[in-house]
Order: structure tokens, then C-alpha cells, then sequence
């Protein structure tokens, strides 16, 4: 059997959890491990509504409307306030910075993704005490 060679999205991953966040950016494990679970989270997600499993998924796979679906599912399904999808959302939003600081080939990708999900971030209804209690006066 003809061994296959990693795609985009497989090298990217790589490069970025290797590389750049712990040697570049000197990001705290911590952060890192944070990150690590954002993206296993969203690309199981990912596998199950493409009908493909995780490894045969590439970089286009993520697109801001599935991200989008990610991060309502991340609500409804499992229960996550808004905090811990902000968490997830910044994992991403930081990935395709990489993405399109790598692989300018990408850039037009990078561009149509960020805007479209800062907007989810500015929708969501606010959980600090100081937001809820600005709201109550």
C-alpha cells in the first residue's frame, strides 16, 4: 500500500504545536495543551459533519461556517458558557493567524475566516458580573 504524505492541515498542526507556539512564541504549556484540545474538539466535530474521518480532513475543511456550527455546538450540545467558547474561538483565531503567516496561498482563507467569527465573539451575550450588573441599573 502506497504510504500517503501528510496534507496542508497535517503539517500546519504539526508545525505549529511543534514549533512555533513552544519555540517561537515561547507559549506556556499550559496555553498549549489549551490549544490542543480546541482543535481536537473542533476537528472530531469536523469529521463527524463532513462524513470523513479526521485524518482525510484538509486546511479548506475549515471554513467559518462549520467554525460557527463548532461553536453553537460547543453551547447547545456540551454545555459550555460563553467564556469557555471565547476560549475555543481564540485557539482558532490564533491557528489561522499562523495560517496565514505560512502559507499565504491561504491568506484569502485567513481573511474571510477571522472577521466572520469576531463577530460571534461580539454577539454573545456578555457572562461577567460587571456586564450583568451595567445591565441591571
Amino acid at each position: 500500500m502506497k504510504r500517503q504524505l501528510p496534507n496542508l492541515l497535517g503539517t500546519v498542526v504539526h508545525e505549529y504545536f511543534t514549533d512555533h507556539l513552544p519555540r517561537i512564541r515561547g507559549t506556556s504549556p499550559h496555553t498549549i495543551h489549551s490549544y490542543r484540545d480546541s482543535l481536537v474538539l473542533l476537528l472530531r466535530f469536523l469529521s463527524v459533519c463532513r462524513r470523513r474521518p479526521v485524518e482525510r480532513l484538509d486546511l479548506t475543511d475549515l471554513d467559518p461556517p462549520g467554525i460557527l456550527a463548532f461553536l453553537s455546538h460547543l453551547e447547545r450540545e456540551r454545555k459550555n458558557g460563553a467564556a469557555t467558547r471565547n476560549v475555543r474561538l481564540s485557539a482558532i483565531h490564533a491557528i489561522f493567524r499562523f495560517v496565514a503567516w505560512r502559507n499565504p496561498e491561504y491568506l484569502d482563507l485567513a481573511q474571510r475566516f477571522l472577521p466572520s467569527l469576531s463577530s460571534a465573539r461580539l454577539n454573545a451575550p456578555s457572562t461577567t458580573w460587571s456586564a450583568r450588573r451595567s445591565t441591571r441599573f
